[in-house]
Formats: C-alpha cells, sequence, structure tokens
C-alpha cells in the first residue's frame, strides 16, 4: 500500500516506552481558569484538555510544562499580566503555514512563551523555589516526627517510632535497602506503594505477578529483586534529590545547627565519604560499562554498544552499507539521511518505493529481497530532517564530516550557507515546538 500523505507524530524515544512524568504534578484537584478566556479547567486531570484549549483557541504554546512547580500559580500569574500587554509583548512570535486543525494557509501566527523571556524564567524559579521549601518543611517532619507506627512489609513487627527506624528494620532484618532516609520524603505514600504491589503479589523490580506470596518471596530472594527498580519513573517523587533540577543551585538539605569550623569539617567529610560510597545505594552500584548507552541499528531493533559494530551489523544482517550509501555527503546531509530512515522504519514504509506494511518483519524481508537501499534525495534532502526522529538516538553522535575542505570554505561563502540552513530549521524547529 502506497503512501504521498505527510504524516506527523510527538518526540520519539529509542529506549524508553513511557513519557517522562511531572514529579511536581499535584494529585489535589483544584480548579485553573485559562489565561485567555474564563474557561476553567480542573487540574493535573485536565491538564491535557487545557493545553489544547490554549493552542487550538489562542495558539498559544508554553514550554516546558512539566518543569513548571505549580501550573495553577503559574497561569494566574500570567493571566494578570496579559491584561496589560498582548501575547507578542510576553511570548516568541512564530509564522506556520498551517491552521491549529492542519489546514494549509500562508504565515499564520502562534505564540510561545517559555523561560527565553527573563520574567518567565524568574517566574518558574520563584515557583519551584517554593516548592521546594514546602518540600523540604514535609522533610523536616518526616525526620523529626516519632510518632511513626507501621507494621512491616514483610514480618509481623510494628515499628513505633521515627520513619528511619522503620527503614532500618527493612534493612537490617530483610535485607531490603530502599535509599538513606535522609534522601527520601513521602516516606507514608513510598511504603504504602511498596505495599500494594505485594498486596497483587507483584515484585517489587521485575513487576512481574506470582500465584502466591511465598512463591514471589523466594523470587524476590533468588534474583536478588528485593529493591526498587531505579529506572521506574514512579519512585522519582520520593527522592528528594529529584526536585531540586539540573538548573537549580544546591540547596542545603540537611537543618543543621550552627557548629564551629572544625566540626563542620568533620562533619562534610563524613558526609562525602558516605555519599561517595557506590554502594550506599544499590541502583547507584549496578551502573557499569555494560550497563552504558546503546546504538540501535537503522533498519531493526539490534543494538550494541560500538558505532563500528552497528555498522558491521547493518552490512551483514540487511545488506545496507552506512558508509557507501553517505559516501561523499557532508554531515548535514548524513543527518538528514539517518532522520529520513528513522522516520521510515518508524511509519513501516520503504525507503525506496515508500510501500506500507503493516509488520516491522515484512518491510525488512521486502527491503533485503529488492535491495531498495537507493535514497531519493528529493525525499530525504528536507529541512525537517535537521530534527532527530527519536530523541536519544546515539547513532548521531558517530556521525562526521569526512571532507575536511568543507571547513576551509571561503568565510563569506559559508556564512551565507549558515544564514540559509538557518532560516530553514527555525521554521521546521517552530513546527517541532507545536507538535511536541
Amino acid at each position: 500500500m502506497g503512501t504521498n500523505e505527510k504524516q506527523f507524530f510527538g518526540p520519539l524515544t529509542l529506549h524508553q516506552k513511557s513519557e517522562k512524568p511531572s514529579i511536581f504534578k499535584c494529585e489535589k484537584p483544584a480548579e485553573c481558569v485559562c489565561v485567555l478566556c474564563d474557561e476553567i479547567y480542573v487540574l493535573p486531570s485536565s491538564e491535557k484538555q487545557l493545553l489544547t484549549h490554549l493552542f487550538m483557541e489562542h495558539r498559544l504554546v508554553i514550554a516546558d510544562i512539566n518543569e513548571i512547580a505549580d501550573l495553577r500559580g503559574y497561569m494566574k500569574y500570567w493571566k494578570l499580566r496579559f491584561k496589560d500587554q498582548n501575547l507578542p509583548y510576553f511570548c516568541t512570535t512564530m509564522l506556520l503555514d498551517n491552521k491549529p486543525d492542519g489546514t494549509k494557509s500562508k504565515n499564520e501566527e502562534y505564540f510561545l512563551l517559555s523561560d527565553v523571556l527573563p520574567e518567565d524564567k524568574e517566574l518558574r524559579l520563584n515557583l519551584r523555589q517554593t516548592k521546594l521549601e514546602t518540600l523540604l518543611e514535609r522533610h523536616a517532619f518526616e525526620r523529626e516526627d516519632k510518632n511513626y507506627s507501621k507494621e512491616c512489609l514483610f514480618c509481623r513487627y510494628v515499628s513505633n517510632g521515627t520513619r528511619a527506624s522503620y527503614l532500618n528494620h527493612l534493612y537490617e532484618k530483610h535485607n531490603f535497602h530502599i535509599a538513606k532516609p535522609d534522601n527520601l520524603i513521602f516516606v507514608d505514600d513510598l511504603v504504602d506503594f511498596i505495599a500494594s504491589k505485594l498486596e497483587k503479589l507483584q515484585c517489587i523490580y521485575c513487576e512481574g505477578l506470582f500465584k502466591d506470596r511465598t512463591i514471589l518471596k523466594e523470587h524476590m530472594r533468588k534474583k536478588g529483586h528485593k529493591r526498587i527498580n531505579p529506572a521506574n519513573k514512579e519512585y522519582d517523587k520520593y527522592f528528594l534529590v529529584n526536585y531540586v533540577g539540573d538548573k537549580q543551585p544546591v540547596l542545603k538539605l540537611k537543618h543543621n545547627k550552627p557548629s564551629t569550623s572544625k566540626n563542620k569539617s568533620n562533619f562534610n567529610k563524613e558526609d562525602y565519604e558516605c555519599d561517595s560510597n557506590i554502594d550506599s545505594d544499590p541502583e547507584w552500584s549496578e551502573w557499569t560499562e555494560e550497563n552504558g548507552p546503546l546504538i540501535t541499528c537503522l533498519l531493526c531493533d539490534h543494538t550494541e554498544m560500538e558505532y563500528e559494530n552497528i555498522l558491521d551489523h547493518m552490512e551483514k544482517k540487511h545488506e545496507f552499507s552506512f558508509t557507501k550509501a553517505t559516501s561523499g555527503l557532508d554531515f548535514y546531509h548524513k543527518i538528514k539521511i539517518v532522520n529520513y530512515i528513522r522516520r521510515q522504519i518508524h511509519l513501516k514504509q520503504c525507503l525506496s518505493c515508500e510501500t506500507k506494511f503493516d509488520d516491522s518483519k515484512n518491510l525488512e524481508k521486502h527491503l533485503k529481497e529488492m535491495k531498495h537501499w537507493i535514497l531519493h534525495r528529493e525525499k530525504w534532502d528536507q529541512p525537517e530532517y535537521y530534527f532527530p526522529t527519536y530523541e536519544d538516538d546515539l547513532f548521531l553522535c558517530f556521525i562526521h564530516d569526512e571532507d575536511e575542505s568543507w571547513w576551509s570554505n571561503d568565510e563569506q561563502e559559508t556564512e551565507n550557507q549558515d544564514n540559509n540552513r538557518s532560516d530553514d530549521i527555525s521554521k521546521e524547529m517552530a513546527l517541532s515546538v507545536l507538535n511536541d
């Protein structure tokens, strides 16, 4: 089945099957009013409908929505500010050739509200700081509260005292180590979350289901699954460090009384030695070269840790030579070809004749038998392929420009080429942001 219609899809990842949830989302329902009209939405359940409304009705896109610590407070602030000035005053204006419903139309205006604007950046930082202060108060309470009572997850023992003593019991008596108590927050919810898995006879680590509790316990003991899975994003909200963020200054998470310089020096040294121990948290001790980033084949799901091995795999398994197919092309053309191939394989379409298949295996068989490895330039040499089909495509990191003279062209000519390329990219980048 052939197809000439362009298909669009959101951002993809090769090694991550689900979207990364925002740890800042509050589970408590709260009403939120649109920044540009009086439509009301209940967060967090109607967040997607709110964002869709902003785009379809007002052509407004908010960047990095998952990183906003308090979306309701954010919307409330901008609703007041938009009464003073119109959207172009605060937002980046983008001209696209599509209306919100997908209808073709030249130079349609859209607006991007992001932290490129200093006022927006400061607002996001303030909201995050306020959220962090609330979290630190909760963290301090959980550390100092001595009225915590909870039955053990694995035995009949009832712990009365602090949450730290309860977690220590799990580790000392049952060899179940979650993390250092000082690193955790919402401990009550975390314990209940783990307990719910055990009640469903589900392994905490691999989440496999078992017939009875005895078989589950034996499985977790033999497989070493008496621990949480660090790759499971559901646990992120229980670790205080995840709320700090990469762009934020390091906060003092421990509330200590003032001390002399001598005592302070010894304390910091002790903390450093403790935190630098890779065995202090089991999830970090597993991080070795064997678990490092993987390069995925352009034509199937096979992965390798070495770029040369992937090239060799494609030649032997698929009879496709990426080196020969891109011979004589510059860096940007190779980038386009990789992203074009990724897109076609994702859509299960032939690289050459664009025949569409219902199954990846049939497509793979068709490519190999028909030898449809000819990449037509008019198909892959498009501005949209400057952008990766998959956000975590490590294959792109190993592409280099073989023609060194490309860098030594006349300076003015190179500058003109870059400016033209930037014009092409900027439009496609705008569409990419909207799709996201």
